[in-house]
Order: C-alpha cells, then structure tokens, then sequence
C-alpha cells in the first residue's frame, strides 16, 4: 500500500513540473539586426517560451505587439489593431519578413505582451540610427524591356535598387504597387489590370522622409487587345480518311493563346503549342461515315475569342478492306513418301495466310489505344503480352481491331504487346495464324493482376471453344 501511494505522489509531483514548465512564462523576440537605419524594414520574429526558456508547442492565443518609444511605428501588416493571432500553422514561432519599420532616430524599443495576461510580456531594444546620403541610391527596371507587346492585362515588373528602401511602382506615372526592396536588392510585383493601348512603366525610389531620390528610365509596353489571329490549318494525313484513322490536326494562328480548340462532330480537341504560331494534336476520326465541319476556337489571355467555322472540312469514306489486309498467298504440300515421289497427279494446296498489317498506337493523357487493320475472316483477336525470354502471355481477347489500356499510376511502365487474329477453317478448327510485330504500350497494371486476368480470360475463351465443338 505505501509503495502505491509513493508512486502516486511521484506521478502527482512530475505531472506538476511538467504543468508548471509548459506554460507560457515570456516570448523570446528576435530581430534582424541590432543597428539599423530610420524608415528601414527590419525582419521581426516572435516566439513563446516558458520559464526553462522551452518553445511552447501548443500556443494559440492573441498577442499585443506595440513600440512604447516609437508610437508612429510601421508595424507587420498582419498585425491588425495590435493585435495578431497566434495559431499552431506558425510552428508556434511566427516570422515577419521585413515588415517592421521605425519612425524615429533612438534607441527603440518593441513590446509583446498576451492579451489574456499583461504580466506574460517581453521587450526587446534595437538601436535606430540616422539615414545615410542618398547620393549613391538608384532605381532601375530589369523587365519587362522596353517595346514589348502583350497579350493579357497584366504583367511581371522587376527591378533593382538599395536593400530595405520603399519603391513605388507606376502605370502612366500614377502609383499603383508600392513595395520595400529585399536584402538581395531585387524585388518584383505582378501589376494587373491593365487597360490601356500603350503604357509607361516606372519605378521612383524613396528615402526615409518619403521623398522621390531617384527614378527609373521609362519602360514601354503595348497591349493587343485584337482579337486572336487565325491563319490556317493542316490536317494529316489527309482530308479524306477512313473511320477511326489516327489524324493530327495543326493550327497556324497568333502565338502564345490561352487555349485553341478543334471541333470535331462536337468534339472538343485541345491542341497545345509546339512552336511559335504553331498548335497540334493527334487524335482519331469520327467512325461513322460523313463530311464532318472542323471548327477552331482562339482565346487569348485577354479573354478575346476568335472563332472559324468551318475552318475545314473531313470526310470519312468507306473502308477499304483489300487494302488494309496484308495477304500472303503460300503453297502447302502434303508430305512425300517414296510410292508418291513419281506421282505427278499430287498438287500443293493453296491456302492464305492473313498477318495483322497497319498496327498504330496512340498514348492519351489516360489511356493508350493500340488499333490495326481488319481481318475479314477474324472472329476476333488475342492480345498478348511478352514477358522475359520472349514468353506470351494471353491477356484479352477482343472483337474490334482496336485494344486500350487506362493509364491510372503516376509510375511510368512500358511493356511489350502483339496481336494475333483468331480464325477457323472449313471444318471450325481453330487455326494459329501469325502474330504481329511487338508494340511497346505505356500501361498501369502490375504483372500479377495481368497473370491473374489472362488466366481468367484464358479459362472463358477456353470453354467457349469446347461449346462450339460440344465437346
């Protein structure tokens, strides 16, 4: 009984230890320099501590952050009225990056205090000296260059100037973005909206009284508010092809448009860019037959759409069967015994031999599709994927000339696929024809799942042949 109750004491005074340390005692306040200039930004970094000077990781209440000595005092924008919340997204440490700015030349001071708890505080000093000349400072626009034509309404400005200095930024030589350069002297800002044929971009530097010391050379730019240009387009390899053709279709128009589209039967095709004024796609034909209208959409970033329709024309014509089968006519003599070697009335019989012809593979974004030419006499299709030591394995059977295989992993993984077709003869036996070139084919499957699934297709193709005997 008293060793229980000794432990319990021990558990009770740790747990009170343990109390006392986590809570918040100060906060330990850092600075990025001890010495700075009047008007200069200055990192600001804030953290709560307890008495053992250990980070308190569960920290989410509201501080007061003030400067005592300098009440004019520029203090982080997200420091609303004083106040700003500490939440766990800061890590419990919550960083101002150049946002603290003192007015007045003196050794400042910068107060933290817990709004739940004025006696949980800390105070930390820095040293504010006067501004140095401003002969030396200058301003001047890395991008964007001068004479540039755009085609949106906004733009990237850079510039380069001193470190920690106020730079305003302007659109016809009204202020409209106004920032604090960085310690690497660069800074840059997106300046939207803009609305204007010709504009005039300039940067003005300033000292810490907010006066101008030096401004920038002026940067013009255009902006194309036309609509995007349509010049032609290509389809290949034809304009008259048969259904389901693998087709890419090429659009000249103006460079650098937010999107352009093909319209096919009410197909939308986006095409991407390949060149300057050059938009491709490769994509398949409609699969029934039809003069189809090929329209195309331009969008630049302005939101400016130009739209042809039609810009061409497809047709889709008939299949042409005795040209997309690759026929191969061979003699098969029956074996010779020495009684029929002097018998001339022995003739080879004739028999076609049919060979997958045409074999085309199209990657999409999520899947990729395998097609190839018909075979009349087909019933249908095994498609096979060679494994090491170039063993087949039967993974689908399929009744079109076309196989696709969904692309669903980010890993990519290419394997080795053929085509065989299955044909019977007179008598209903299945015959081996020959299979077709490999095709390597991005896929998503692991092998196993490819094993297991042509097992099972092995086992329904199987016992749909022993119906057809009636075995």
């Amino acid at each position: 009984m008293k060793r229980i109750i000794k432990l319990l004491f021990i558990i009770l005074i740790f747990w009170i230890n343990h109390t006392f340390a986590a809570t918040v005692d100060h906060f330990d306040i850092t600075l990025g320099a001890k010495e700075i200039e009047v008007n200069k930004a200055v990192d600001l970094t804030i953290e709560a501590k307890d008495k053992n000077w250990n980070t308190i990781t569960d920290y989410e209440w509201t501080i007061l952050l003030l400067s005592e000595t300098d009440p004019k005092a520029e203090l982080p924008k997200e420091v609303k009225d004083n106040s700003y919340i500490f939440t766990a997204s800061d890590q419990w440490k919550v960083k101002f990056e150049n946002a603290l700015v003192f007015k007045t030349v003196w050794k400042q001071e910068i107060n933290v205090f817990d709004l739940s708890d004025e006696n949980i505080l800390w105070v930390w000093d820095i040293n504010i000296t006067s501004a140095t000349s401003t002969e030396n400072l200058s301003i001047s626009i890395i991008s964007p260059e001068t004479w540039i034509i755009l085609w949106t309404n906004y733009i990237t400005v850079s510039w380069n100037t001193q470190k920690n200095h106020k730079v305003n930024i302007k659109i016809n030589w009204t202020n409209v973005k106004s920032t604090t350069s960085d310690d690497d002297w660069n800074f840059e800002g997106k300046i939207e909206n803009l609305d204007s044929w010709n504009s005039t971009i300039s940067a003005d530097v300033l000292n810490s009284d907010d006066e101008v010391v030096w401004t920038s050379s002026e940067i013009k730019i255009t902006i194309n508010s036309e609509n995007p240009e349509f010049n032609s387009i290509k389809i290949t390899p034809s304009l008259k092809v048969e259904p389901e053709t693998i087709i890419w279709i090429e659009v000249n128009a103006t460079a650098w448009l937010k999107e352009v589209s093909a319209i096919i039967n009410d197909e939308i095709i986006k095409l991407t860019e390949s060149g300057d004024w050059i938009y491709k796609w490769q994509t398949s034909a409609p699969k029934d037959e039809w003069e189809y209208n090929v329209n195309v959409k331009l969008i630049n970033e302005l939101g400016n759409q130009t739209t042809k329709i039609p810009a061409t024309k497809l047709t889709i014509i008939p299949l042409n069967l005795d040209a997309w089968t690759d026929e191969v006519v061979v003699d098969i003599l029956p074996d010779i015994t020495e009684t029929w070697a002097t018998d001339t009335t022995i003739q080879p019989i004739r028999k076609k031999i049919y060979k997958i012809a045409n074999l085309e593979l199209t990657k999409l974004k999520d899947r990729s599709i395998l097609r190839w030419s018909p075979i009349s006499e087909a019933e249908s299709y095994n498609i096979y994927k060679q494994l090491e030591w170039n063993k087949l394995v039967l993974v689908d059977n399929v009744k079109e000339p076309r196989y696709e295989l969904m692309i669903v992993w980010k890993e990519v993984k290419y394997e080795d696929f053929v085509v065989e077709p299955v044909v019977r003869d007179e008598n209903w036996e299945l015959i081996k024809w020959e299979i077709s070139d490999v095709t390597k084919i991005q896929t998503w499957p692991e092998l196993i799942i490819l094993l297991i699934l042509s097992l099972f297709i092995w086992f329904l193709f199987s016992n749909k042949i022993l119906k057809n005997k009636n075995w």
